[in-house]
């Protein structure tokens, strides 16, 4: 079954810029990807009995044709304000626009894509003279961040022949409910911190549950910020050099002050708001 309550309408692009691809690899990786992955080999389809949106999986059989791949190229380069420096430490960069990462031709919800059995995972490449830019478009009820994470993890794996193991089917575990509840019932890490505040609230109001008075009260505020508050998309690169002082310097203090460990993503999310 898919998640309801507004997200099955709509589609996610998560986009690269790369130095240089080769397309025939790409596309072999991908479709390797989608045949150990099952459940990216499905369509989407209406239960009647269920009243869902539901993904119809092939346990076996031929699944090329549930890759969607598409490539255009232009004669021109990329242009300097979209594309990394590495030799700069740090760089703020504008986002390209998504026509380059996403085809026309992608359906966005769940209707268009059962009645024309579209494939779930859809990529496009836009080679440049100077670089080429790769994106990856999922349906936002099928896969969020962390599932289109995995899928370009086991990408990288095959690309460059390393073993992986397709996730488990999905249950009706709610992980997130999962999380919360863990650290409402674990120690506080520090005494600064208050479980029920108004964004551990959020949290756990918005996100535990889908449905479309928590989907709407997620857009209004994203809304807010876009019109009121101004918000420009931009991406912040941080060469390896760079990344690696900033965690070797953090990593050391919280271990010298006896805390415990800190992942990667929580230093660069902290590092960000600051």
């Amino acid at each position: 079954q898919l998640d309801h309550g507004s997200v099955e309408q709509v589609s996610v692009t998560s986009g690269y810029i790369v130095k240089s691809v080769n397309i025939t690899e790409l596309q072999s990786a991908a479709i390797r990807v989608v045949d150990k992955w099952r459940l990216l080999a499905g369509r989407i389809v209406w239960s009647k009995n269920l009243s869902k949106w539901c993904i119809l999986v092939p346990l076996k059989g031929d699944v090329s044709s549930r890759l969607k791949f598409t490539s255009t190229t232009e004669a021109n380069r990329l242009p300097s304000s979209f594309v990394i420096n590495e030799s700069i430490s740090a760089q703020v960069l504008q986002r390209p626009p998504v026509k380059y990462f996403r085809h026309p031709s992608v359906l966005d919800d769940a209707a268009s894509r059962a009645s024309s059995s579209a494939p779930i995972i859809s990529i496009h490449v836009t080679q440049f003279s100077n670089c080429a830019c790769i994106g990856i478009n999922f349906p936002h009820s099928v896969l969020d961040a962390f599932g289109i994470g995995q899928f370009i993890h086991a990408l990288d794996d095959e690309l460059h022949g390393r073993p992986w193991e397709a996730p488990p089917l999905p249950s009706e575990i709610n992980v997130v409910q999962e999380a919360l509840d863990d650290l409402e019932a674990a120690p506080s890490m520090f005494d600064d911190i208050h479980r029920e505040s108004a964004t551990y609230a959020g949290l756990r109001r918005d996100f535990t549950k889908s449905s479309f008075m928590n989907n709407l009260s997620n857009s209004r505020a994203f809304l807010s910020e876009f019109m009121w508050g101004r918000i420009e998309d931009r991406t912040v690169y941080l060469n390896g050099k760079t990344l690696g002082k900033l965690l070797r310097v953090v990593k050391d203090e919280v271990r010298a002050i006896g805390r415990g460990s800190v992942t990667t993503s929580d230093i660069l999310v902290a590092w960000i708001l600051k």
